[in-house]
């Protein structure tokens, strides 16, 4: 009892020294209405982006995932991609497949019309290898990819017209990352380059850890700039960790912001980093700008990135330290969701812990900067894991809305308010659905509503293209993931109207 006592006052003593420098909520005043017409002022019906004959999935440390382009807003352009699923004697297996649509005006026929490319043939059963797309100043859409750590390539193709989804470039493979790489994250930065303009790409790389590219010719050629953040080994020589997973969001000038694991959530460490011990994942915040990565308030922490030298994630701002107290319960294993940039120029987004370290019993926290301050908000339940038990902490996943960062889409197998599990009626089972929430107090407090309910299936990893104020897309995956090589998934998706 005298131990436990002490770990509690240890406890305590770190969620208030982390108070003085953020707000946190934990969410007493959340609520559940029953219509999406109570928080919506016209929605469509869900609808199907991809083919019938060809399930597939994508991974959620790509971005941007799905765009809108808006140049033409009576008909904005979506596009997406996913790595598609077939088994080994399939003509389609580890094919990576874009999907776009013509979007309408119309809620009653939200798409015009829709088509499938073929961006690469039987390249990686692996959900890691689904492409980021980006629009580049010129209108024309550009699409990178990469498969998990297998090569060292980034895979990137252009369109020929701007505008138009449907012809493309032919794939030009480069060496630039000069080691195995996985995940690409391409951001245009309009000021970068001496204010010529520079492509940013965030990747897993060299160390196997966080490095970017740039292109100063808007992708036709990359170059290798330097390692962003270099994860302490949880202990000597041990082959699961020393890997920050980081998520990126570019504000379109100067600045790449980033959100940070310790390491993989499954990994353990002890305080010196000697051997397994109590210590589990943190989550923290810096940005980039100039070739120089800064904390929140900020302090340079590496004032030159385009050497081989990274400092590690601890230096970064910390937005919620592992064992923190959430009412009774201590937050354990963090790992990052999603990261957008606001209208006004702050990034937010969504991250993820264990109640308890119970893997039946994730948790969804809001996390939004305004006036200096990051405010930490719990968000909702997230159930229980998906897939296989090894990756405990494979959650529905959730996606913020960069054009209305008061919306978020979550997907969870728990009432988000309550936590109890959602058994569905058709299956008799534990099912992921998919919530939409609001808030009006950067987070405090939430109202959500159900977009699925009593599924037949899983409904996944939501995502939320930037589009525009007052309305959102969410595209998410409807089917069973077993793992991140074998999925059974469709791409479903709905437009909201707020």
């Amino acid at each position: 009892m005298l131990q436990q006592s002490k770990t509690t006052e240890i406890n305590i003593f770190i969620l208030a020294i982390f108070l003085m420098f953020n707000s946190v909520s934990i969410g007493q005043n959340n609520k559940i209405v029953n219509n999406i017409s109570q928080l919506s002022k016209m929605h469509s019906n869900v609808f199907q982006l991809s083919d019938d004959d060809r399930t597939g999935a994508w991974c959620w440390f790509q971005d941007q995932r799905a765009i809108i382009d808006n140049s033409n807003p009576k008909k904005p352009v979506l596009l997406t991609g996913v790595v598609t699923y077939g088994d080994k004697d399939s003509d389609q297996r580890g094919d990576i497949d874009m999907y776009w649509a013509r979007l309408s005006t119309d809620l009653k026929k939200p798409m015009i019309e829709k088509g499938r490319f073929k961006l690469d043939s039987k390249l990686q059963m692996d959900d890691h290898a689904s492409p980021a797309f980006m629009i580049r100043p010129d209108g024309k859409y550009m699409v990178t990819w990469s498969m998990h750590g297998n090569d060292k390539y980034i895979r990137t193709r252009i369109s020929k017209t701007p505008g138009d989804p449907t012809i493309w470039t032919e794939t030009v493979k480069s060496d630039a990352p000069r080691g195995g790489i996985t995940y690409t994250n391409p951001y245009f930065l309009s000021e970068a380059n001496e204010g010529k303009g520079q492509i940013f790409n965030g990747i897993r790389s060299r160390g196997f850890d966080s490095n970017y590219l740039v292109s100063n010719d808007l992708g036709e050629n990359w170059i290798y700039a330097g390692r962003v953040l270099d994860a302490e080994d949880p202990w000597p020589n041990n082959g699961d960790g020393g890997r920050a997973y980081v998520k990126y969001a570019g504000d379109g000038k100067s600045k790449v912001h980033l959100f940070s694991t310790d390491d993989h959530p499954r990994v353990n460490f002890n305080k010196e980093r000697t051997a397994p011990g109590p210590y589990l994942n943190s989550i923290y915040y810096a940005y980039i700008q100039n070739g120089k990565l800064y904390k929140g308030d900020g302090t340079v922490i590496d004032d030159n990135l385009l050497d081989d030298k990274a400092v590690p994630p601890t230096q970064m701002t910390l937005l919620l330290k592992d064992s923190t107290l959430m009412g009774k319960d201590a937050m354990r294993r963090g790992w990052v969701n999603d990261i957008k940039i606001a209208p006004d120029n702050n990034p937010f987004g969504i991250i993820q812990f264990r109640a308890n370290d119970n893997p039946l019993d994730h948790r969804y926290f809001y996390v939004r900067l305004k006036d200096g301050k990051w405010n930490v908000n719990f968000l909702a339940y997230a159930g229980d894991n998906i897939g296989e038990a090894v990756e405990a902490d494979y959650t529905g996943l959730a996606s913020v809305d960069a054009a209305n960062p008061d919306v978020v889409f979550i997907s969870t197998s728990c009432n988000p308010v309550t936590g109890k599990p959602l058994i569905s009626k058709e299956t008799g089972k534990q099912q992921n659905e998919i919530y939409m929430g609001k808030t009006a107090d950067l987070g405090k407090s939430w109202t959500w509503v159900a977009l699925t309910k009593d599924s037949k299936c899983d409904n996944l990893r939501p995502v939320v293209p930037t589009w525009t104020k007052g309305k959102s897309l969410v595209l998410w995956l409807k089917g069973e993931y077993p793992n991140f090589r074998e999925f059974y998934t469709k791409i479903v998706g709905q437009v909201i109207q707020h």
